[in-house]
């Protein structure tokens, strides 16, 4: 937090800047870099441990794993990046539900640590399954490849994952927003949703567009924002095509939150 109100109230001129920025980077990246490195190679005992010990399914402990290894990342990056999950009740949030979440930068999918529960089935593009080691633990994790999996497939997975108590996430824009302004929804999130009975739970974050924007390569300070909603309940709403309602009121709210996060 010091740096970051360093870097936000102190530097005053390009050249002070951009040498902060280059000094952040030169730490934090080695760092992520170790981290990534060492949580690879103490995967092997924590998937043993838990899976004949604990006796925890494969998905369950290896998503438990990614939201461990989220969790040191945070730590890793904090001092130049402040995270600041909004007080929500918890008595709202469900047992098991669909989370929908604003999507700006490549990072957010890391700041999902700072969600309440660590057993999320991610609703994934197709592309970073054909990442070497990466698409290992999303296949482990049984993450929904949702340009591959046909939907009755990706019913299947994610019908499986809520009758345990978990949790299925998408970031129903498909893409990164360039802008502070949501993109279309899909509709896929609202789908399952209705078609599963199960509660949508909106989550508004900002932030990560300032640690690392679509198109940028390099990191910068951040105050990263995340406010869970109260969750939407589809049972509330009638007709054939109550998912598109279902759709354009999360979408109001989440838009109306963020406003507020950004301070515009």
């Amino acid at each position: 937090m010091v740096l970051y109100n360093f870097y936000t109230h102190t530097l005053q001129n390009k050249a002070a800047t951009a040498l902060f920025i280059f000094l952040m980077n030169l730490v934090i990246l080695p760092w992520l870099l170790l981290w990534t490195i060492l949580g690879i190679g103490l995967f092997p005992l924590a998937f043993l441990f838990m899976k004949f010990v604990l006796g925890w399914s494969t998905q369950y402990l290896t998503r438990k794993c990614i939201w461990i290894y989220g969790r040191v990342w945070q730590f890793l990056t904090g001092f130049f990046v402040i995270f600041d999950p909004l007080r929500f009740d918890p008595n709202t949030f469900p047992e098991s539900g669909i989370i929908v979440v604003n999507h700006r930068s490549f990072f957010d999918t890391y700041c999902m640590n700072m969600l309440p529960v660590s057993d999320v089935c991610f609703a994934v593009r197709d592309w970073p399954f054909k990442i070497p080691i990466y698409n290992l633990f999303m296949n482990l994790s049984g993450y929904l490849n949702i340009e591959k999996f046909s939907w009755e497939k990706s019913v299947a997975v994610s019908r499986a994952t809520l009758e345990n108590k978990g949790f299925v996430l998408f970031f129903p824009e498909g893409h990164r927003s360039k802008t502070k302004e949501m993109t279309n929804f899909y509709s896929g999130a609202f789908k399952l949703a209705v078609q599963t009975n199960t509660p949508v739970i909106p989550v508004c974050l900002t932030g990560t567009q300032d640690l690392l924007p679509k198109g940028r390569f390099y990191l910068t300070p951040a105050k990263i924002k995340m406010k869970v909603l109260n969750p939407v309940f589809p049972d509330q709403f009638q007709g054939g095509m109550k998912h598109q309602t279902l759709k354009k009121v999360i979408k109001q709210q989440m838009d109306e939150h963020l406003t507020q996060m950004d301070g515009l």
